[in-house]
């Protein structure tokens, strides 16, 4: 009888760790969904800086595609825009309050394929506004997302 205990209790231990591993190996793997919560971060924080603001970005290739926007009650004028894993930007765009305008930077390196992940930090963003040059706004979140 306590032969057929031991041998229970240890089959249900064993079923308990199993289930334990397969959970730690879905968390550590950062899932699609881990990936999209982080994405939908990234997206919701460039959305909402200013006085420039990224509303929606895609990476693909060599490129990195951003849909820029002015936050502010006055004209800006984007001198630059650089960032890790991005070749600087440096044509200057002018952007009147409330415009949006399309970018595209060249990466350092190609995103990869389709459903590959990236994650490009340090987005620093100079610019001119109003009688102020040179202003500087670095981000405090990546930009990232998957490539297409």
């Amino acid at each position: 009888m306590k032969a057929q205990v031991s041998t229970e209790y240890l089959v249900i231990l064993a079923v308990v760790l199993v289930i334990a591993l397969v959970v730690v190996y879905l968390v550590s793997q950062g899932t699609s969904l881990g990936g999209g919560i982080v994405d939908s971060q990234s997206q919701a924080y460039w959305k909402g800086v200013g006085p420039l603001a990224i509303n929606n970005f895609r990476a693909s290739g060599t490129g990195l595609q951003l849909e820029i926007q002015n936050n502010a009650q006055e004209t800006v004028t984007m001198t630059a825009l650089s960032g890790t894993g991005l070749t600087t930007y440096t044509t200057s765009t002018t952007f009147a309050p409330g415009q949006t305008n399309t970018v595209t930077v060249t990466l350092a390196a190609t995103c990869g394929a389709a459903g590959t992940r990236y994650s490009y930090g340090n987005v620093t963003f100079t610019f001119n506004q109003g009688q102020v040059n040179g202003k500087t706004f670095v981000g405090q979140r990546p930009v990232s997302g998957t490539c297409s």
